[in-house]
């Protein structure tokens, strides 16, 4: 009878610490829909700790499976083992995206006592998927505009070599030349455009050097500063004492920066505050092992971008301004890619925008 009762000890020991090390949160509840375990890695994904949520009702979780509301996910048991997804509250009351599965939880004799729910933060693959589609029309769209470009660029330059000929024929002071001086102008105008879209369909090779970020923002202020001083803007810079040199290529980090500061006076038309900080931060081992990065800070407290905006920040054509075209934050985004590194935006409406850049030192 001991012997009996020290294996089964010992199995009870070896699932509890089977349930504890797996990767998914665990989560068990009874027939009452109370819960009755809680998971080491279901305490990492939704901030609780198994004390302060067994013997609560399940609901405090608020799951809700994708395109339709789940009030208690314990019915309907036909299809209970398949995969699903939806979105679980956390502690901090924020909803995170998961892929889940409800099962019967079953005793000895094969009755059922409950149901066991699995789940996976879903948060990073949902953000690669959207990574992906986004490199994706990214191709498609500068295949697109490459074959536009090419096809206005020829007319238009025949109709400069037009305008300069009539122009030749024309007495300096007939009063038809301006009509000229404007055909050229807008000319130059749209060929201006064209570059933009060819910047966008076909990015400029690399050519790395080994630079601070300060020497890049050094190149830039000198020619916003003027603007900076018209709006009633304070710039403010902070660099991390012994900040690592990046190796990018300078130009075209230039670019980036210069459109972003760009873009954040232009949320700025009554003044206000903008700022660039840069830090050495370092990974997690296994997202990128024995490498360190250099963030940067970007921030402005303009008019913000709507919650529905953010998601398409990035994306070719999108743009909040009526005269804007919508390929500057495009381009910057394809540039970062490049260098093997990261951006990202964090806005709120009437309070400001941060864009964030990580890149390899």
């Amino acid at each position: 009878m001991q012997r009996q009762h020290k294996d089964v000890q010992q199995l009870r020991t070896f699932t509890e610490s089977l349930i504890q090390s797996i990767s998914s949160g665990l989560i068990l509840v009874n027939t009452k829909e109370q819960i009755t375990h809680f998971n080491r890695a279901a305490e990492k994904i939704l901030g609780y700790s198994r004390k302060e949520v067994v013997g609560k009702p399940f609901t405090i979780f608020s799951l809700k499976e994708k395109k339709q509301t789940m009030p208690t996910p314990f019915k309907n048991h036909d299809e209970m083992d398949s995969r699903r997804e939806g979105v679980i509250l956390r502690k901090d009351k924020v909803e995170i995206p998961i892929g889940f599965n409800i099962t019967d939880h079953l005793d000895s004799r094969g009755e059922r006592i409950g149901k066991i729910v699995s789940f996976r933060d879903m948060t990073n693959i949902l953000k690669l998927q959207e990574e992906i589609l986004r490199m994706d029309r990214l191709v498609s769209l500068g295949e697109l505009s490459s074959g536009i470009a090419h096809e206005i660029r020829n007319p238009l330059a025949g109709i400069k070599t037009t305008a300069q000929a009539l122009g030749e024929e024309m007495r300096q002071d007939d009063p038809k030349r301006e009509y000229l001086n404007r055909i050229t102008k807008e000319i130059d105008r749209l060929n201006e455009l064209l570059k933009t879209f060819f910047s966008f369909a076909k990015p400029q090779k690399l050519s790395l050097v080994v630079c601070n970020i300060r020497d890049i923002v050094n190149e830039i202020i000198p020619l916003l500063i003027k603007n900076i001083a018209n709006r009633g803007i304070n710039f403010t810079e902070e660099y991390a004492r012994n900040l690592p040199k990046v190796r990018v290529d300078f130009n075209q980090m230039h670019q980036v920066f210069l459109n972003l500061f760009l873009n954040a006076i232009q949320a700025m038309p009554n003044g206000g505050e903008l700022k660039i900080k840069a830090e050495a931060i370092a990974l997690a081992p296994l997202i990128d092992p024995g490498k360190d990065y250099v963030r940067i800070s970007i921030s402005d407290t303009g008019k913000g971008i709507p919650a529905h905006g953010i998601n398409k920040i990035f994306d070719p054509f999108f743009t909040t301004r009526s005269k804007g075209i919508g390929l500057g934050l495009s381009i910057t985004y394809q540039i970062v890619k490049k260098h093997g590194g990261n951006i990202r935006v964090e806005s709120k409406v009437d309070k400001g925008t941060t864009f964030i850049i990580t890149l390899p030192k």
